[in-house]
């Protein structure tokens, strides 16, 4: 580049010294050939003097400015020289000029530093220099840069001790009258930027492993609110990917609605600009959403990105699920309830039984031959009848009933079930149907306590059912037969959905003059017995009960039943 600049400048002289040399001529044709031509002048001579004189003093004027022209257009050029020169010898990366046949023209200071090898001593190519895995890739890009192509490529070129130096080339054409006449090559050391590289990837490794070991979920936004990362934990408790979520909104996490259920925008979003706006870390209760649409409760902390200058950048949330604390938090809260009802059952029952025999007693006594009295009598016996029942309700609640388990079928416990209470859906234009599976395995069980259930759901299911209908009782074993369902599907007027969470606490009924224990106490029997009651209903159309117990696996071995 440096010959290249020094060229056009030597050429932009010589037209000038040209210019000068045509304009002494052209004054010196114009003086004899024509000005001493002419009849006035030839008469008057001192003219024609004069006129020299004047020719003279031009040509002198002009030579003198062309030779200071000439003369700072030189002290240009190697002050040019000089610039350049400087630049090549001083440059911090290796430069090394090659010929076309890839001959080492010359370097500069940088290539001792890079390789080991002084400007004196380089080598006359640049083959040499390059490890050989990568000659062929570098013969490649010189080719193409001597078609005038400025090439950029990494390639391993070898010190003069033997160490492997990776590099950064550049091969920059050098052209002269628009033809290519050489190529400059600069080299950039990359071994410190390779180590440099390595820590970052180590560290960026260490840090991807934190965060995926974590079992909380991690993730970041900038101050847009796009996501910029999100670890595996995030990705296993929302089910969205890392592709799905970079460089998008978090509104697929965090869903803010309106009153009138649309969602906000981002200059809308209270939760967004609440996350963003805060330079101090929070924690919080709220929902996130799921990939396939659910929701879920998490307890999440917000801390903010900050640069050194203490400006935040971004927000770093860390969420969990807490659907199982939750549950465990209402199961600590039933249990208190429990706790609670069962010492105030035991007082009640302990209070009432004593007055309740002693009326009971005395009203079997009162024999009268009036009809209208007799009638009183038998509806106080029956409302005595109804207390005695809430009052063992009150002592099952408050105290573990003795359970005697023993070997016992299911299909037994149901149909008898059916028979005591058929007369009951007889009169109230009820059909029970019952579908069995044949051989279902026996169960290990208290049938009293499991019978006691079967009647209380079916009795609830039966007063439910005010304009008859079909009740229909299932039961079947799972593929494995280790469990056998029963299900109750009545046609009755069926549960609000508010209401289904708070089946089975106590004092809590979807009847009149329910007291909600022994819906309670049908719960109690079957987690007692090792199974699981589930309840779904939907308005006006019905409610399913379905309970799971435990099968006892029977193997025939010559004739012997082994359990």
């Amino acid at each position: 580049m440096m010959k290249q600049k020094t060229t056009i400048k030597h050429y932009t002289l010589y037209q000038l010294t040209l210019v000068y040399h045509i304009i002494a001529l052209l004054l010196i044709g114009t003086n004899f050939f024509i000005i001493h031509q002419l009849p006035y002048v030839i008469e008057h001579r001192p003219i024609g003097l004069a006129i020299d004189i004047v020719v003279l003093c031009t040509m002198l004027g002009v030579a003198l400015y062309g030779l200071r022209r000439i003369k700072k257009g030189e002290t240009s050029i190697l002050e040019t020289a000089e610039r350049y020169q400087s630049l090549y010898d001083n440059h911090p990366d290796s430069i090394i000029s090659f010929s076309l046949d890839g001959e080492v023209l010359s370097a500069n200071h940088g290539l001792e530093s890079l390789l080991g090898l002084g400007r004196e001593n380089a080598t006359t190519s640049f083959i040499p220099m390059i490890s050989p895995p990568d000659l062929l890739k570098a013969l490649h890009h010189f080719q193409v840069a001597s078609a005038g192509m400025p090439q950029n490529f990494e390639a391993t070129f070898i010190h003069q001790n033997g160490i492997p130096i990776p590099s950064n080339v550049t091969f920059v054409p050098t052209k002269v009258d628009g033809q290519v006449v050489g190529i400059y090559a600069i080299l950039k050391d990359l071994t410190e930027v390779k180590e440099q590289k390595k820590v970052i990837d180590k560290l960026y490794k260490q840090n991807q492993l934190i965060l995926n070991s974590v079992s909380e979920g991690i993730y970041g936004i900038d101050m847009s609110g796009r996501t910029i990362f999100w670890n595996q934990a995030a990705e296993a408790i929302t089910g969205w990917k890392v592709d799905e979520m970079l460089g998008r909104q978090i509104h697929n996490l965090i869903r803010p609605e309106k009153t009138d259920g649309t969602l906000f925008s981002r200059e809308e979003s209270p939760v967004l600009n609440m996350i963003l706006n805060r330079d101090a870390p929070i924690m919080k209760e709220d929902l996130f959403w799921r990939k396939d649409g659910t929701s879920f409760p998490v307890e999440f902390m917000s801390s903010p990105i900050l640069e050194e200058k203490g400006h935040i950048l971004g927000t770093v949330i860390t969420f969990k699920d807490i659907t199982a604390l939750k549950k465990t938090q209402e199961l600590l809260i039933k249990s208190d309830k429990l706790s609670a009802v069962g010492q105030l059952a035991a007082g009640v029952a302990h209070e009432i039984r004593n007055p309740l025999t002693a009326l009971k007693g005395f009203l079997q006594l009162l024999k009268t031959n009036s009809i209208k009295e007799q009638y009183y009598i038998e509806i106080m016996q029956k409302e005595l009848q109804r207390i005695e029942f809430i009052v063992n309700e009150f002592l099952f609640v408050s105290k573990p009933q003795a359970t005697n388990f023993d070997t016992r079928t299911i299909d037994s416990i149901v149909m008898s079930t059916i028979e005591l209470l058929q007369p009951q859906a007889i009169l109230e234009n009820i059909q029970i149907e019952a579908d069995i599976e044949p051989n279902l395995p026996p169960v290990s069980c208290d049938e009293r306590q499991i019978k006691q259930v079967f009647i209380n759901i079916l009795k609830n299911a039966l007063e439910s059912m005010e304009e008859g209908g079909l009740m229909r009782i299932e039961a079947a074993t799972d593929a494995a037969k280790k469990n056998i369902t029963i299900r109750f599907i009545d046609q009755g007027c069926g549960i609000a959905p508010e209401r289904l969470p708070k089946l089975g606490e106590p004092f809590y009924s979807t009847k009149e003059k329910g007291t909600g224990l022994g819906l309670m106490v049908c719960y109690r029997i079957i987690e007692a017995h090792g199974g699981m009651m589930e309840i779904q209903s939907k308005l006006e159309e019905g409610t399913t009960v379905e309970i799971t117990l435990p099968s006892i696996q029977v193997k025939i071995t010559e004739g012997v039943s082994v359990t």
